[in-house]
C-alpha cells in the first residue's frame, strides 16, 4: 500500500551522513511515484546498493525514499534521513 501523503522531507535538501558531507535532495516515498517500484528490482544497481545497505541495517524495503545525489538518482531508507519536526519551532498551527 503506498503511503498516503509525500515524504516530510519531500523537495529538501539534506545531509544523510555528517561524514561524507554529501548532500542530496529528497524526492519522495518510491511507491507514490510512478513507475517507481521498478527501481527496487533486485538486477537495478541503485537497488542492489540499497539492499545490501537494508541488510546490514537491518530495514525493510518499504522505507524507501527516492532522492537526487550528484551522481544521479539514489535510495535512501528514511531512518538513514535527518530527523525533521513538522511543525517548526515558533510556528503555531
Amino acid at each position: 500500500m503506498p503511503h498516503a501523503k509525500e515524504h516530510p522531507l519531500a523537495g529538501r535538501r539534506v545531509v544523510p551522513d555528517a561524514m561524507t558531507g554529501e548532500e542530496i535532495r529528497i524526492v519522495d516515498w518510491i511507491d507514490r511515484l510512478p513507475g517507481g517500484l521498478a527501481l527496487l528490482h533486485p538486477d537495478h544497481p541503485v537497488a542492489r546498493t540499497f539492499r545490501r545497505r537494508l541488510a546490514v541495517l537491518d530495514l525493510h524495503a518499504s522505507g524507501a525514499v527516492l532522492a537526487r545525489s550528484t551522481a544521479g538518482l539514489t535510495l535512501v531508507h528514511h531512518a538513514e534521513l535527518p530527523s525533521y519536526d513538522p511543525v517548526p519551532v515558533g510556528m503555531i498551527s
